[in-house]
């Protein structure tokens, strides 16, 4: 995987490892990638995403920035994870991120738990795909598979 130099984990951030399956896949081809970009960073068997400080965002929402890349098969597969935010969707909480034409909720999330220390708190979240969550990894997992965990790092205010 290309990561820049790793990112500061006591910084507010979202920590995912996406699918472990797929990251395994992707990292056993021969012209598999991993790329993260815009502050990205390893964290362990995940990557995190740094706050994206906005003014404006919506009570009980938090935006990341950065960007993660997968790409394989000799550029036939390419799938690009960018600004994850969670959101509030239709149902509950959601996971949506940017793609070339629009914002789109790739899942479903549901809190697991969440601790406070050292002036941070932690919240953990299931992973569920949405169709749109499918569609993007090609239907390789079917809306209602589970990904790995997030989990997100807040300044406590």
């Amino acid at each position: 995987m290309t990561s820049p130099a790793g990112g500061d984990a006591l910084k507010p951030h979202l920590l995912w490892g996406v699918k472990s399956s797929f990251v395994g896949y992707i990292s056993s081809l021969p012209d598999g990638r991993i790329e993260a970009h815009d502050g990205v960073w390893q964290q362990g068997r995940a990557l995190a995403f740094p706050q994206d400080y906005v003014t404006e965002v919506p009570e009980g929402e938090y935006w990341f920035r950065g960007k993660l890349s997968f790409a394989g098969h000799g550029g036939m597969m390419k799938l690009d994870i960018a600004k994850p935010r969670i959101v509030h969707g239709p149902a509950g909480l959601q996971l949506s991120i940017d793609t070339d034409d629009a914002r789109v909720a790739i899942a479903d999330l549901q809190q697991t738990d969440s601790g406070e220390a050292f002036g941070m708190k932690r919240i953990g979240y299931t992973v569920t795909l949405t169709d749109a969550g499918s569609a993007l990894f090609n239907g390789q997992y079917p809306a209602g598979s589970e990904m790995d965990p997030i989990n997100i790092t807040l300044l406590n205010h």
